[in-house]
């Protein structure tokens, strides 16, 4: 799907500021978004909108589609009638411009827990008829996931495949029995789930009524330890036990580097053409029912995934094994139609057959200005190389910042890249993005902590450490009018 030519930025959810620890789906996000509006951009950027996972990793999520309930306002809460204004704790309980996420989960679990009760006894017959539609709706994903989540907390927070046989198995009669006894728990997440999407909707129409499109993500990989693999373990290449036959990685890199071996659960093709793709199907529609462009992670496992043995210690020994391909999206757009899909693809070594199945059906691909800046050798993120049909950033949420990235260097490299952008290095976060929005790539994306000129600790996630990501918040006060007026201007200039 072809693309206008227009601009936006990539910022999270969670690096909104405001008053519980963590940005949420409430009012900060609707200036945000307002923001936007003055800077004449026309795209938000979000990650994945899934509850997060080890390390507060979005990408390696409980559940593929899921809402993230820390992204519930409280304050929305309390207009809603479901909260007190005297619940919400005291925002200097928090630190601005960092999220502890232990302080917030406790915190903001005991507000949700607050509204969930409240609900239950105040609701009046039109919420509770748009609560249960909500979960006939969503049952597909919803009964596992709420059955799944009190199932961890009862098994004190295992993994699926550590419980006792017959429920990791599920055994009809073991997981009837448990889900009577954990019903106030299942109830729980489901209301949950009820008031995040509620207030995500809400969120959306406001963008959308400000004639701003939503950029969603939908990672490739799902987490072993999640309630998708657990409900349908046959999709996936694991045995009865929940063991692995198979791990996800890459290959090392061509004249040596680092073996990466990721260990997700790779999906079972076979049987999932054999059920029509069923779950990729529900997976596409669901997330085009939260956005209006999807990125697809690691789009490249559609056309290839790399396979690793078990107790391989080196990604060295693997093969790659082909996936759905063009079956796959043919399918998707008789159903859905045209697909407004991003694809970040960046395996070198099937990239000629990834790029042309992107070709097929005319999907942006992504390239990063970072990654062509570094070195005087060209390649596909060059900005002579950037093609039309793509999006491009200065550097993504796994990217170190711009400032970040061009303190990295030595001297002689800093004075090439100033050279190169025709900017002093007190300007290098505007040079690159003067030359991103320049480009002819139809979408141009930069990352808000560039805009704000930051450094390094602003950086959102360093792949591979499991501390101290995810963490990043911009402050009250950091959207000025001149840099919203800074940014107009330059769309202006660019044509975006």
């Amino acid at each position: 799907m072809k693309f206008p030519r227009r601009a936006g930025i990539l910022l999270h959810i969670t690096s909104l500021p405001g008053s519980c620890g963590i940005g949420d789906l409430g009012e900060e996000a609707g200036r945000f978004a307002d923001f936007l509006v003055e800077a004449r951009l026309k795209l938000w950027q979000i990650l994945p909108l899934n509850p997060i996972g080890p390390g507060n990793c979005p990408y390696f999520s409980p559940s593929a589609f899921a809402g993230n309930p820390l992204l519930i306002s409280p304050e929305r809460l309390v207009e809603e009638g479901l909260l007190d204004g005297a619940d919400l704790p005291a925002p200097d309980k928090f630190t601005a411009g960092k999220i502890d996420y232990r302080k917030v989960i406790r915190i903001k679990s005991r507000l949700i827990d607050r509204a969930r009760k409240n609900f239950e006894a105040v609701a009046g017959e039109d919420e509770r008829r748009a609560f249960n539609s909500f979960c006939e709706k969503n049952a597909f994903w919803l009964d596992d996931y709420a059955l799944f989540t009190a199932l961890k907390g009862h098994y004190k927070g295992a993994s699926w495949f550590k419980w006792p046989g017959p429920v990791a198995g599920r055994d009809p009669a073991a997981l009837e029995e448990l889900s009577g006894r954990l019903s106030g728990k299942i109830n729980e997440t489901k209301v949950s789930q009820y008031l995040f999407f509620r207030q995500w909707s809400r969120l959306r129409r406001y963008a959308n009524g400000r004639g701003i499109k939503i950029v969603g993500d939908i990672p490739f990989f799902v987490n072993h330890d999640s309630s998708d693999v657990w409900a349908s373990p046959e999709l996936f290449l694991i045995e009865k036990s929940g063991r692995r036959t198979a791990l996800s990685g890459v290959p090392p890199p061509r004249g040596g580097g680092a073996s990466q071996i990721w260990g997700n659960p790779l999906y079972d093709w076979e049987e999932m053409a054999d059920r029509g793709f069923e779950w990729w199907r529900s997976r596409f529609a669901a997330i085009l029912d939260l956005v209006d462009i999807v990125r697809v992670d690691h789009f490249s496992g559609f056309y290839a995934c790399w396979h690793i043995p078990t107790g391989a210690r080196s990604s060295k020994k693997g093969k790659w094994v082909r996936g759905p391909g063009a079956d796959l999206f043919d399918l998707l757009q008789r159903e859905l139609g045209s697909l407004p899909i991003i694809a970040e693809a960046l395996e070198p070594q099937i990239e000629k057959p990834v790029d042309r199945l992107m070709e097929e059906f005319a999907f942006p691909g992504v390239r990063e200005l970072q990654f062509g800046l570094e070195g005087v050798k060209a390649c596909i993120h060059s900005l002579q190389n950037i093609p039309q049909n793509c999006v491009l950033y200065p550097g993504v949420h796994d990217n170190n910042t711009s400032i970040g990235w061009f303190r990295s260097f030595r001297a002689k490299e800093r004075r090439r890249i100033l050279n190169f952008l025709g900017v002093e290095a007190k300007e290098i976060n505007w040079g690159m993005i003067r030359a991103v929005f320049s480009s002819i790539a139809d979408t141009a994306i930069i990352p808000l902590q560039d805009a704000l000129g930051l450094g390094s600790s602003a950086r959102m996630n360093i792949p591979g450490r499991a501390k101290g990501q995810w963490e990043w918040r911009f402050k009250q006060g950091d959207l000025t009018d001149s840099l919203a007026a800074r940014l107009a201007n330059l769309v202006s200039k660019t044509g975006r």
